[in-house]
């Protein structure tokens, strides 16, 4: 009997130990193949993968939205080390056609970065992509503004009123200025529509008809090259407001037209420049965090260079130890826009 249960034992024990190694080289290979699926860009089966971690699901979501962790470090490291406007490489360079999913993808990717512990020892390693994850979400929040009825490309050969800038460009830099109380050139033809109601948008919003006049080059140019823009309040200092690629009916006062279907979350409007100033507090706070390292170090400057030289108009002075010392206003992002 004795004998017998020892044998049973023993049989217990090689089993045991072959569902051990049974089960840790199942989870080695499962890490294995989500290593290789972030490798040949499938995103979809690293999210759905029951073993990849936070910092793998985050880059994923990075990827889905159309952006290369190291390229985008390339790209912050190069503008450090070139001393261009840091802007005019992303905007050229990095952010290629947003989309209304680029920003959903991104939100996505900063929660998983951004739900990592302080005690975890990927925090610091999370920090640092959580802090390009923000500055690409400002940049690409700006594209979808820029780009005509949110399509977001550039159409660079409309240009009626001879400024070699795309059209499109200018009526968002007209926008900007409007938002603030200030006035456009002579060019413009502004028509305003208060009180405007959109197709399951929650707030009511100052709708802006910018029509770009001259006798430049039209090759390309919408009918009566009039660009519509959105404004956060019915009067006063408001904000541009950020939209989707997508265009949403007017429900009142005239439901014959459409608009650039607006961003909000719980209801409210998303600001560009109030949007594009948290995005870049969030990214410059969290690469304070990150690991101390030469590349991060010029990732963070970048950033920083973004704020500096875009948004820190006198009397402002900028305080690296405070990324809100500066705010990023309306009329700073058209002047940016017009160095484009």
């Amino acid at each position: 009997m004795n004998k017998l249960r020892a044998f049973l034992l023993l049989g217990a024990g090689f089993t045991l130990l072959l569902l051990g190694c049974s089960n840790k080289n199942s989870s080695e290979s499962c890490q294995h193949e989500v290593t290789m699926n972030l490798d040949r860009g499938q995103y979809d089966a690293v999210i759905a993968s029951g073993c990849a971690d936070a910092m793998q699901v985050g880059a994923a979501y990075f990827g889905k939205a159309g952006y290369d962790i190291n390229n985008v470090v390339n790209r912050f490291v190069d503008a450090n080390q070139t001393g261009a406007n840091p802007l005019n490489i992303y905007m050229t360079e990095l952010v290629g056609q947003a989309k209304d999913t680029t920003i959903t993808n991104l939100d996505a990717a900063r929660t998983q970065y951004g739900g990592i512990a302080v005690t975890s020892e990927s925090y610091k390693d999370a920090q640092f992509n959580l802090a390009l994850v923000e500055a690409m979400k400002g940049l690409t929040l700006m594209k979808l503004i820029i780009s005509v009825e949110g399509l977001g490309s550039i159409n660079k050969l409309c240009d009626m009123n001879a400024n070699n800038k795309a059209d499109e460009t200018d009526a968002v830099t007209c926008a900007l200025k409007l938002s603030a109380g200030q006035t456009c050139g002579p060019e413009f033809v502004i028509t305003t529509v208060p009180n405007l109601g959109i197709a399951g948008a929650s707030a009511t919003y100052r709708g802006l008809l910018i029509q770009v006049t001259g006798t430049g080059s039209s090759a390309t140019c919408p009918t009566g090259n009039t660009y519509k823009r959105l404004l956060t309040s019915n009067g006063g200092t408001s904000d541009v407001v950020t939209v989707r690629d997508q265009t949403c009916a007017e429900t009142t006062p005239d439901t014959t037209r459409t608009w650039p279907c607006p961003l909000e979350s719980g209801g409210v409007p998303l600001g560009l420049a109030s949007a594009f100033d948290v995005s870049l507090n969030g990214s410059i706070s969290a690469m304070g965090i990150a690991l101390t390292t030469q590349s991060a170090n010029d990732v963070q400057q970048s950033i920083m260079n973004i704020k500096v030289k875009n948004c820190c108009t006198p009397p402002e002075v900028w305080n690296p130890a405070n990324p809100a010392s500066c705010t990023c206003t309306g009329p700073e992002l058209g002047a940016y826009l017009q160095t484009m």
